[in-house]
């Protein structure tokens, strides 16, 4: 008798939980299920699980965990996250878009193929409308079909220094998924596209502002609750804008963020910028020791260590005048951080952030949502895991399961 693949619901999320079950085997019979993915990059992603049937010649990898694996333990995900470059031992799962991620499931018993299964994983809901914008800004909106409960709250979602719409587009396509209107904005982009600036240096907080406007001024959308999400620099930046418009923002999230501005990243040799300009004017920044660079492998391998260095070589003065002035903020604000981040010390300018708010008797929610065992990179949920250093995958995943939803949450709570 051929096995029975039983493999979750009409539609399956990236945010879910995978339901991968084999029946019709042999009692205590041994099956090994692997996972494949192909990255953007074109680079094949391998997990795999060797399970033995219970009783009833079933396995079903939310209540049975692999003999042998890519993962331990029971985790009905495990195959999704735990996947690694085929022929590697390490690498960063490039996936830029929130068009479906493909999984194949090969299943296999004493070496002979059993059956092969495709799954789409889905970012957004085949209900939501999406619109690729060139002008007045880059970015890319999706918006949910009209809802009886009235005008949709909104999210402004800015991705980090990787620059275009990474991360920031699948976390708007999820955000949408969920009821939310969310607009993914490309504030600069590495290789200059759609005319945007080509360093994350002296970028305009303007476009920032008419993203929000415009995404405000939308049909179907309630302007009064509007979001703004960050990761990284994307964060920085989030905390910057709603603070120097705190009318426009009624709730932040900031995954790893920064208490101050620090100085502007170039790829070629340049002069000491600013990251962000209002008005036409830079902004006062913290700059990195050494003087102007351009960034080298060798410093890339130590960013954390500059942006300490940034902090404590700067005076009280240089520190106070490029302090986000947060405490101007009118709105809930939930920071995510990691204990092992080497990027920078985004737990220590999160728990500045919350000093500087308690302090000034700031009377919206203020939370520090901190993992002791994650990094920097608190990624989408149940894509194959980039561990960073020190940081196990298991946590990593762990983590990033727990912060959408800690996220999601706190905007419905404060949004819905």
């Amino acid at each position: 008798m051929e096995p029975v693949w039983s493999i979750g619901q009409a539609t399956n999320w990236i945010d879910g939980t995978l339901e991968l079950g084999i029946g019709h085997l042999t009692p205590g019979q041994k099956i090994m299920l692997e996972a494949f993915a192909q990255d953007d990059l074109g680079q094949v992603w391998r997990s795999f699980g060797l399970y033995r049937a219970d009783d009833q010649g079933m396995v079903d990898t939310a209540e049975t965990a692999p003999e042998e694996g890519t993962y331990d333990g029971i985790d009905a995900n495990g195959l999704l996250w735990s996947m690694r470059p085929d022929g590697s031992v390490s690498g960063y799962f490039m996936k830029s878009s929130s068009a479906p991620h493909a999984v194949t499931f090969r299943l296999t018993s004493d070496g002979v193929l059993l059956g092969e299964r495709t799954v789409d994983f889905h970012f957004v809901s085949a209900h939501v409308r999406i619109t690729e914008i060139t002008e007045p800004f880059a970015g890319k909106y999706f918006c949910p079909e009209a809802s009886e409960r009235g005008p949709l709250p909104t999210v402004l979602v800015l991705g980090g220094s990787a620059g275009g719409l990474l991360w920031s587009e699948q976390m708007a396509a999820l955000l949408s998924a969920h009821g939310f209107a969310a607009l993914a904005l490309a504030y600069f982009d590495w290789q200059g596209r759609s005319g945007l600036p080509n360093q994350l240096a002296e970028v305009p907080l303007e476009a920032v502002d008419r993203a929000l406007r415009w995404l405000q001024a939308q049909p179907g959308i309630d302007a009064a609750r509007a979001g703004i999400m960050g990761l990284s620099k994307g964060s920085e930046l989030a905390l910057l804008y709603a603070s120097m418009h705190p009318q426009a923002v009624r709730a932040v999230v900031g995954y790893s963020p920064a208490s101050h501005v620090f100085e502007g990243i170039s790829i070629a040799p340049a002069g000491r910028r600013s990251s962000w300009t209002h008005e036409g004017r830079p902004l006062p920044y913290l700059p990195y020791p050494g003087g102007p660079k351009s960034w080298t492998p060798a410093e890339l391998t130590q960013l954390r260590k500059l942006h300490e260095q940034a902090l404590e070589t700067s005076t009280d003065a240089e520190l106070e005048a490029a302090r986000i002035p947060v405490e101007a903020m009118r709105a809930p604000a939930l920071l995510i951080t990691g204990a092992h981040d080497a990027t920078w010390p985004a737990a220590e300018m999160a728990e500045g952030v919350l000093q500087t708010l308690e302090k000034c008797g700031y009377r919206w929610e203020a939370r520090h949502e901190h993992f002791p065992e994650a990094g920097h990179l608190i990624d989408i949920p149940n894509l194959p895991v980039t561990a960073e250093h020190e940081v196990r995958a298991e946590a990593a995943v762990a983590a990033a399961r727990e912060a959408w939803q800690t996220a999601l949450n706190f905007l419905q709570r404060h949004l819905v």
